[in-house]
């Protein structure tokens, strides 16, 4: 507490101190300005005047209160620009004409005194326009290439790059100093703030190679992916050490000036996937705004990306669900003070009663359903927990949607769904014939959204990778041919968000992953990022694919089309029901009777007379200490 209070005392006097030192510097640039004005009219006309003593105080006066209208006191001094001259000429002209009119009224000047009037002004915005910036000039002035300043160089030459470097020569703390710029788009030879722009990617290169580089930032924010991926490996191969900052793409879409604070480490999700989509965003606020929001699994990643792009499209309130209490806690404490009714809910979706009393008392417009379990192996070990959530949790939540008139339900689903060989995405597929079989049942229309890994979640590859490079290595896959689709989080959630804005009711939304990854080439292109050697400062390990893992994954069964819809990146799957919601409900409850009778051996069987489409090994059947164990007191 006290070391708040003696925060603000010093906010409070850093804040008037500075505002009297310009108080004070601009008074004597008034007073000298009347100075020089009194010497050059004496010069010229050759007689000394009696009006000096009254027009100077009326103007000094008059000047001082029009800069202190136009806000000229709280102003930074050090980053002073164009805007802030404006505004000082404004309020100095301001000052000036107010000194007329009193001037008129008070002593009827003639032509000497407006003379003397307008040379004041002329001086007053010269002298106190150069104290205004002086501060600024110096510091540019002595931005000097020096021993302790890495030596860094942009590329890109538009407006983003533009900005970064004005904010670079601000900021002395960040100890560069730019030497080149390069960009396809500008003129070689070209000056900005006095960096010389010395061609494009392939001058790039030459100049990394003859040039001690220490850091390159890319503020090029439209530059396609596969393009920068292709920059990164060419700089990475002549300066693996070397430092890459970049500007994320999303600052592109926005009016907002971006500086040396909006540029980060390149990550993979910067050179992987694909460029950033398109979106209805008018049609997705519309769905949400003023709306009650129910999301599921909020903890999780993507859950909580839900939870973070809707509070900022304004519910009406935001209930964030799931049985993890610590992550629920990290959602909350960090979107609490966005100023939206944000109502955490530490509950299982598997629990009936529990959830009918959450949907009973908030009464959500929207449900996303994204609880799930997910890991692949770990559910190979215990099926009968994958059905219990991915299966039982989406028909309590669908039935409870149903009883309390929810306008939309949004159900998280996966490729893995296609033609699976796991457990976790046979369930998953259950879990889209439940919403397709509850959506003719009420007035709640229910949505499946279907796509593949997204970068950076829990439990995915990537925090896996890092981890391990983290650690010397070696870096373990699976099978140098395994191939996945990739996708950011927040592209993934916003086009979940996109598909269910448009969604009628009963589809299943495929959205585009673009081409497929080769996981061993994300290996790769992780280690490059951190400055290493694949297969010499990091060993790659191959380990042999994992219970229920299959070398590619598939958006669409064998048997199904697609349709377009008004959204490039989406796609509707042509899914045809073969179980009628009866025949559906019935085999899921010989799911739960099978699990009741400790007779897990059987689930892949009776999940795949649901899923004709499912396969799985027999030994698979037997895996585990706990099924094992289990399946033998139930023989």
């Amino acid at each position: 507490m006290k070391f708040k209070e003696s925060e603000r005392k010093y906010k409070f006097l850093n804040k008037y101190t500075r505002g009297a030192v310009m108080l004070t510097g601009d008074m004597i640039g008034v007073l000298l300005s009347c100075a020089i004005a009194y010497q050059l009219l004496s010069t010229v006309l050759e007689e000394q005047f009696s009006f000096v003593i009254g027009y100077s105080l009326l103007m000094t006066i008059s000047i001082l209160s029009g800069l202190a209208i136009f806000k000229m006191y709280v102003v930074t001094w050090r980053y002073t620009g164009l805007r802030e001259l404006i505004r000082l000429v404004l309020g100095i002209t301001a000052g000036g004409l107010f000194t007329v009119v009193v001037s008129n009224i008070l002593w009827e000047p003639g032509n000497t005194e407006l003379n003397y009037m307008a040379l004041v002004l002329a001086n007053s915005i010269l002298l106190i326009g150069g104290f205004r910036i002086s501060k600024r000039v110096v510091i540019e002035l002595i931005d000097l290439p020096g021993k302790d300043k890495k030596h860094a160089i942009i590329l890109g030459g538009g407006t983003e790059g533009e900005q970064i470097l004005r904010d670079i020569r601000r900021n002395s703390s960040w100890n560069l100093f730019v030497h080149a710029i390069f960009d396809e788009r500008s003129i070689p030879g070209v000056m900005i703030h006095g960096v010389h722009c010395m061609g494009g990617v392939g001058d790039m290169y030459k100049y990394l190679e003859s040039s001690p580089v220490e850091m390159m930032i890319v503020a090029y924010p439209e530059l396609p992916k596969k393009e920068l991926r292709e920059i990164i490996d060419r700089v990475k191969a002549i300066r693996p050490k070397m430092e890459i900052k970049i500007l994320p793409s999303f600052h592109h879409l926005t009016d907002d000036p971006v500086g040396i604070k909006n540029i980060r480490d390149i990550s993979i999700e910067d050179i992987l996937g694909r460029d950033p989509v398109s979106l209805d965003m008018q049609s997705i606020t519309s769905s949400i705004t003023n709306k009650t929001v129910l999301v599921t699994g909020a903890g999780g990643s993507i859950g909580s990306e839900l939870v973070r792009q809707c509070i900022k499209l304004s519910p009406a309130r935001l209930v964030a669900l799931d049985i993890d209490e610590t992550e629920l806690f990290h959602v909350e404490n960090e979107l609490k003070h966005t100023g939206v009714e944000l109502i955490p809910c530490v509950a299982s979706v598997t629990d009936e009663h529990k959830m009918d009393r959450i949907l009973n008392f908030y009464r959500p417009d929207v449900i996303f359903h994204a609880a799930a379990y997910k890991h692949v192996p770990m559910l190979e070990s215990y099926p009968e927990e994958a059905v219990k959530v991915n299966i039982g949790g989406t028909k309590n939540i669908a039935e409870l949607a149903c009883k309390y008139m929810v306008d939309k339900f949004i159900m998280v689903s996966t490729d893995k769904a296609v033609n699976p060989t796991n457990v976790m995405g046979a369930t998953k597929r259950v879990a889209e014939e439940i919403c397709m079989s509850f959506n003719d049942e009420c007035v709640t229309r229910f949505i499946s959204v279907r796509f593949g890994n997204v970068l950076g979640s829990r439990g995915s590859v990537v925090p896996l990778f890092m981890d391990q490079i983290k650690n010397g290595g070696p870096v373990t896959l699976t099978d140098k041919r395994m191939k996945r689709y990739f996708m950011t989080i927040p592209e993934a959630v916003l086009l979940v968000m996109q598909s269910g804005s448009m969604g009628e009711g009963g589809e299943v939304f495929v959205l585009d992953m673009g081409e497929p990854v080769k996981i061993i080439d994300m290996a790769h292109d992780l280690i490059r990022l951190h400055g290493l050697e694949p297969d010499v400062d990091i060993d790659i390990k191959v380990t042999g694919l994992r219970p229920g893992e299959k070398l590619f994954e598939e958006l669409l069964n064998a048997e199904e089309g697609v349709l377009k819809t008004d959204h490039v990146e989406i796609f509707k799957a042509i899914c045809s029901r073969k179980l009628s919601k009866l025949e559906l409900d019935m085999k899921i409850t010989n799911l739960f009777n099978l699990i009741e009778r400790n007779a897990t051996s059987s689930l892949r069987s009776s999940l795949q007379d649901i899923v004709p489409t499912y396969t799985f090994k027999e030994e698979l059947r037997e895996m585990g200490f706990l099924q094992d164990h289990v399946d033998t007191h139930s023989d």
